[in-house]
C-alpha cells in the first residue's frame, strides 16, 4: 500500500490541494452570499438552495475553464507533440544518441560493448 501511495503521490498531493482550494472556494463564496441575503434583506437560505449552488457552480465553472482547461490543454499537447530541437522532444534524444555513436567511432570504441558498461536503465532497448 505504501509503494502505491508513493508511486502517485505527485497525483495524490494534487488532488488533495484541488479538493481543498474547491472547499475552501464553497465556504468563502457562501460567506459571501449570505453578507449579500443581509445587504439586500432577503432570507438567508440554505447552503444547497438552488440560488446558491448556482452562483457556486457557474464561478466553479468560469474558474475551470480559465485556469484549469488552460493548464491541462498545455500540459496534454506539450506531452503528445514535438518541437523539432527542443531537449524534451525526442528527435533530440535521437540526435545526441547518433552523435555519441560517431564519437565512439572514431575514436576507435565499438559502442556496442560500452552498450554492455552501462547500467539496465541507460541501455538501448
Amino acid at each position: 500500500m505504501f509503494a502505491w501511495i508513493r508511486d502517485r503521490s505527485l497525483g495524490l498531493v494534487f488532488i488533495a490541494l484541488f479538493l481543498t482550494a474547491w472547499v475552501a472556494q464553497f465556504i468563502v463564496q457562501y460567506q459571501e452570499y449570505k453578507v449579500t441575503q443581509d445587504e439586500l434583506g432577503a432570507p438567508i437560505e440554505s447552503i444547497l438552495s438552488s440560488d446558491y449552488m448556482a452562483e457556486f457552480w457557474q464561478a466553479t465553472l468560469e474558474n475551470w475553464q480559465s485556469e484549469f482547461l488552460q493548464l491541462a490543454s498545455f500540459v496534454i499537447l506539450s506531452a503528445y507533440l514535438v518541437y523539432k530541437g527542443a531537449s524534451e522532444s525526442p528527435d533530440s534524444n535521437n540526435r545526441i544518441e547518433a552523435m555519441t555513436e560517431a564519437i565512439a567511432e572514431k575514436l576507435g570504441i565499438d559502442p556496442e560493448e560500452v552498450q554492455g558498461t552501462l547500467k539496465e536503465k541507460h541501455r538501448k532497448r
